[in-house]
């Protein structure tokens, strides 16, 4: 019951970053203002943009640009929220939902396949000759 009130605290749309409009992978929480970030878009944004929180500008400490805190309760409750798949309406919880997109077909139809690099064999000798 504790379990499900936890994650009731939370509304579908505190799942999504604001950066890269997808639910979180990895949420990481900026300390002054409390904001939550993917891990990966808070680390790019902090590269390119420096000393400030990419969505209010406010300031983050030198420690957490390179080692930003999880945001914990969220990555929790994304263990015990659903919600439903922005194409095909199906209940997936939130912790799983960017596996969902993967073999979703109407989102790989609307949002394109996720860019895969194809391993390729092809040998070189040392002048880069094949």
């Amino acid at each position: 019951m504790a379990e499900e009130a936890a994650a009731a605290r939370f509304s579908e749309e505190d799942f999504y970053c604001p950066i890269c409009q997808e639910v979180f992978k990895t949420p990481v929480r900026t300390m002054n203002c409390q904001h939550v970030f993917c891990r990966k878009c808070f680390l790019t944004a902090m590269r390119e943009s420096g000393t400030h929180c990419p969505l209010c500008r406010g300031s983050v400490t030198k420690k957490e640009r390179s080692y930003p805190k999880r945001a914990l309760d969220v990555e929790n409750s994304m263990k015990k929220a659903s919600g439903g798949c922005r194409c095909c309406e199906k209940q997936v919880r939130f912790s799983w939902m960017r596996q969902h997109y993967k073999t979703c077909k109407k989102y790989q139809d609307e949002y394109g396949v996720p860019s895969v690099i194809p391993k390729l064999q092809i040998s070189q000798d040392s002048t880069g000759n094949r």
